[in-house]
């Protein structure tokens, strides 16, 4: 026994210099991988393999860029189904699988496997301070995938969150590569003076910890703000110190994505050529990767510079574009699918064991149908709103080409029809968007205290724009702390205060927000002085897609309100509407007082 511990503890303390490496991306993670291999198969502890599969899985991930093995080994983990005595482990698993499925450009899968452990780690009370940077890495991951993934739900969120938890256990590395992320977000907004700012500051941290890799990486994004601002010299400069880098270490994916970067520089400087090379050369690469959704932005990019030189092979490339599309659509769905059964089977056997031991058969069958069901529900919801918005995009995208292409043609009569057909591809999207959310409300729900002085806090944050332009308040009183899921809170408090400032016409919309606890209820009003809705329209307010008629037309998909109601429901509570006394509506919500925290 005493050689099985010695073991296990000396496999742990190699995974901890492993891991630092190949964060780093350093090859010399790989013989202390094969260290712990060795190590692990003189024991008998599954545990000291399942590290030991881990950490080459790791290594083969991050620097060896061999995503389908290193998928290939976490799911021999998996396959094991000793979760219970690996439980630690479980979450760096699902971290590497999410890793690998992002770097080959699976969003869906790469999505499924971040929010396994992401929930795993949510389950957990009193977090380690390793587990507090876990939680906070799956974050961090979920935000870039939303945020490059043009899905964008949640992106932002994720993002603050993962900041925040590496401030407090005080780790630089990942906080730098937390400011980096955020830059991306404000590069989205063209925001791109604040953008470099905040790329300095993850600069001047890679500098004080002499990361190269890290350094080379934040050159890189900073050479692609000075880019956006025109100033190509400075741009030029930082990506090819990047690439510098990049090619002398063989770090093959980085220097594919920097060579877009330069590629992008020579097509806006007007040397197309030059673009053209760069982006056949990141083409191989990136099909050697096996990164379908970089090749397929490839395609569709030298597409549009072929065709704005009026070369024949932008038809060409348009074919590799669509083709592509459909076939990483296709493979995307039947790999979900496959996932999905081979995951329901391994589930029911695991439920099925438990009966025996629980000996309450009946009861635990109907249990496990209803998980069934809400897990196939889920998947099928990902999948479909998934699959339902990019044909959506496409006709946005090339609806869009096709007003590019005839626009010396074209007239007011068809820019007019050009136009319908985008708005309602956009609104359609979001229909299929907010649908979801809907969907997700009360899916494991997430219990714990909320002060809702902080939730108001956050809805005048996020709702900042419209208060501005509508020259908003928000009043509130001193509210309670209560015991409910944070994220189904917030939405449903934002939710009414935004239409109580979108569905006014008052020359200073005001909102006014109270609690109070009667007959063993906590009563929340929230009330406007907006346009107001009259009482035989109260009832149908709350169903789904039911838009009330008013003489202006505002812009919505009629679900708000639905999403509200059915968080109240979850609550087990009610909301009602009333009159204001001095016009606009007033949202009751009657909750059971003791999610009051004393």
């Amino acid at each position: 026994m005493e050689n099985h511990a010695d073991s296990g503890s000396q496999i742990e303390l190699l995974v901890a210099d492993a891991e630092k490496l190949v964060d780093r991306r350093s090859p010399d993670a790989l013989p202390i991988a094969e260290q712990i291999m060795a190590l692990a198969r003189t024991s008998t502890l599954p545990r000291d393999m399942a590290q030991a599969r881990y950490i080459m899985a790791f290594y083969l991930c991050l620097v060896a860029n061999d995503y389908d093995k290193a998928i290939a080994l976490c799911e021999e983990i998996l396959d094991k189904g000793n979760t219970d005595e690996i439980r630690d482990i479980l979450y760096k698993i699902y971290m590497t699988v999410g890793n690998a499925y992002h770097l080959k450009g699976e969003v869906f899968s790469a999505e499924q496997a971040y929010m396994k452990g992401l929930k795993l780690l949510q389950n957990e009370t009193d977090l380690t301070l390793r587990q507090k940077r876990l939680l906070a890495s799956f974050y961090y991951n979920l935000s870039l995938l939303l945020s490059s993934s043009r899905i964008a739900i949640s992106a932002e969120e994720y993002l603050e969150r993962a900041i925040a938890l590496y401030q407090e256990v005080q780790d630089d590395f990942r906080l730098s590569k937390g400011y980096t992320a955020y830059a991306t977000l404000l590069g989205k907004k063209r925001e791109f003076h604040k953008a470099i700012e905040v790329m300095h500051k993850a600069l001047e941290i890679d500098m004080r910890l002499n990361d190269p890799y890290s350094i080379a990486v934040s050159k890189a994004n900073l050479g692609i703000y000075h880019m956006d601002l025109r100033e190509y010299e400075k741009s030029k400069q930082y990506v090819d110190d990047a690439l510098e880098y990049f090619v002398s270490n063989n770090r093959v994916y980085e220097k594919a994505m920097v060579k877009k970067s330069l590629a992008r520089i020579y097509s806006q400087t007007g040397e197309n050529q030059k673009a053209c090379d760069l982006l056949l050369e990141a083409e191989e690469i990136f099909k050697e990767l096996d990164n379908k959704q970089e090749v397929i932005e490839i395609y569709e990019w030298l597409a549009e510079i072929y065709e704005s030189q009026q070369d024949l092979n932008a038809l060409k490339y348009y074919r590799k574009y669509v083709d592509s599309l459909r076939y990483f659509f296709d493979v995307e769905k039947t790999n979900a699918l496959t996932r999905a059964k081979k995951e329901f089977e391994s589930e029911q056997k695991e439920k099925e064991a438990q009966l025996l031991r629980d000996k309450n058969e009946e009861i635990k069958r109907y249990v496990l149908k209803l998980e069934h069901s809400n897990d196939q529900l889920n998947q099928f919801a990902g999948v479909a709103s998934h699959d339902l918005r990019e044909p959506l995009r496409m006709i946005a995208a090339y609806t869009g080409l096709l007003q590019r292409t005839m626009q010396d043609s074209i007239t007011q009569q068809q820019e007019e029809f050009m136009h319908y057909i985008k708005d309602g591809a956009t609104r359609m999207d979001q229909m299929i968007h907010d649908l979801l959310r809907l969907a997700k409300v009360d899916a494991n729900p997430l219990l714990q205290e909320v002060k809702l002085d902080n939730i108001i806090l956050e809805v005048k944050l996020n709702t900042e724009v419209l208060m501005k332009e509508k020259n908003a308040q928000i009043i509130a009183a001193s509210l309670p702390t209560i015991t409910a899921d944070r994220t189904m809170v917030l939405q449903l408090v934002q939710n009414i205060v935004s239409n109580g400032i979108k569905y006014n016409e008052s020359a200073q919309p005001t909102i006014t927000i109270r609690s109070q606890k009667k007959n063993g209820l906590l009563v929340l009003t929230i009330a406007d002085n907006g346009i107001g809705i009259p009482q035989h329209l109260r009832e149908k307010a709350f169903q789904i897609f039911n838009r009330l008629p008013t003489k202006k037309e505002y812009s919505g998909s009629g679900i708000g309100l639905a999403i509200c109601k059915k968080i109240v429901d979850s609550m087990e509570g009610s909301i009602a509407i009333s009159d204001n006394a001095g016009g606009g509506t007033v949202f009751t919500i009657s909750l059971p007082d003791s999610i009051v925290r004393s």
